[in-house]
This record gives structure tokens, sequence and C-alpha cells, in this order.
């Protein structure tokens, strides 16, 4: 199977009246839910659905865990999760509390690995 991608157009919004480029853009399938995600983990396994979600749901409140910690959380050849933070700038550096922190935001960083991959996946065109 191959990832598709359409063709779009964009205009340059620094310039409105150059003419528009065209570039590709990825085509999304359609979605897959947790339950269907499930039972592909389960597929040529000796695991069950019900073993597979105990093992995500857990990994989801290890991974909060050590995230509000402030560790950047590695999980081998998919990658890792960090965060940052968001805050209004100040004068001073005293002026720099908790109070002026408006987002933590968390990022999920794929391994090199993921990426090459993904880069080495077929591509073409849907018609």
């Amino acid at each position: 199977m191959s990832l598709w991608y359409k063709i779009i157009s964009r205009i340059n919004p620094q310039n409105r009246s150059a003419a528009p480029k065209y570039y590709a853009e990825n085509v999304v399938r359609g979605h897959i839910s947790f339950d269907e995600f499930l039972d592909a983990v389960c597929e040529d396994t000796t695991l069950n659905r019900d073993e597979v979600r105990m093992a995500f749901n857990k990994g989801f409140k290890t991974i909060l865990k050590f995230a509000k910690l402030g560790f950047n959380i590695h999980l081998g050849d998919l990658g890792y999760i960090k965060t940052t933070v968001r805050s209004k700038g100040m004068d001073t550096p005293e002026e720099v509390t908790a109070d002026t922190i408006t987002d933590i935001v968390p990022h999920f960083v794929f391994s090199d690995k993921f990426r090459s991959e993904l880069k080495n996946e077929h591509v073409e065109r849907k018609s």
C-alpha cells in the first residue's frame, strides 16, 4: 500500500498578484479507532485487546507522571516525548514567575529510524 498525495495550488500571501504555485499534499485515507488499533497490535501475538489496552493506559499514566516532573521520555525506536513552556515576555528576569507561564506544550518527536522508514514509503498520486 502506498501513501497518497493530491495536488493543491497556493497563492503567495506576500505577493497575491503572483501566479499560484502547486504543491503535493498528503491524502488522509481515514481514521483508525483505538479498538481497531488495538486489534492490529494483537495480530500475530498471544496478546488480547484488553491486555494491550491496559498496557497503553498504564503507559499513558506513566508518561504523564514523568512529563509532569520535567523528564524527556524516550520510547526506543518510536521517538521521545518532551514538554516546553510558553510565557509572557517580561522586561526583567525577576518579573518572570510561574504566573507568567501561559501554556505547557507536549511534543512528540519521532526517531530518526521512524522518519527514515516513513520516508522510504512509496507515494502515488490519488486521482
